[in-house]
């Protein structure tokens, strides 16, 4: 039996007892091998952890009721689908400022009324990145797009009933944009 004094504890009874990095890529990914003891004092030595940078989606609603959705291809997925706006917040970075930056690089809209939803963690075990939604109404056109990006999109404006059917059909297969577009929609209804 070991004697390791905790890291980090939780109310639960979980305690890190080492946390070493075994892989990183620069800001972009990080891998932690932890040694976990859990409340009924076993010990798991191999526990990973994935660090990726939280990243905002944007739910962004026109006057007219439309959504904006970019159509892109997306190589996690393997294909062309539908998305949110949306991207990495940079270290330091408000996630409003950051999603504000990333809707108007992305579709040139902006403005509007903005709301924070509650920020969600990818994976309960290994975290991997925590997402920060936001329903923005009233957006309006104020220049072009010029997001730089790898992926190449395309700009849809979308009725809201159409972005629920497309999130069904399975055209909305990231589960992250999934979970934004359910929340944004329970915020809208009130």
């Amino acid at each position: 039996m070991r004697s390791l004094q905790p890291k980090t504890s939780d109310p639960v009874g979980w305690s890190v007892l080492d946390s070493r990095k075994v892989f990183e890529a620069g800001d972009r990914l990080r891998v932690l091998r932890q040694t976990i003891s859990l409340p009924d004092s076993r010990i798991v030595d191999d526990y990973y952890q994935i660090d990726l940078p939280s990243f905002a989606s944007i739910y962004a609603v026109t006057d007219q009721d439309e959504v904006l959705i970019l159509q892109q291809y997306k190589h996690g997925v393997g294909q062309t689908c539908l998305t949110l706006p949306g991207g990495q917040i940079d270290a330091c970075e408000d996630p409003e400022f950051s999603a504000r930056r990333e809707l108007l690089e992305e579709t040139g809209y902006g403005g509007g009324k903005w709301v924070a939803a509650p920020t969600m963690v990818l994976h309960g075990n290994q975290k991997i990145a925590k997402s920060h939604v936001f329903i923005a109404s009233h957006v309006i056109k104020l220049c072009e797009a010029n997001s730089g990006d790898l992926e190449t999109s395309t700009l849809l404006t979308v009725p809201r009933k159409e972005v629920k059917r497309s999130m069904l059909n399975g055209k909305t297969p990231i589960a992250s944009h999934v979970a934004a577009i359910g929340l944004a929609e329970m915020y809208l209804a009130d």
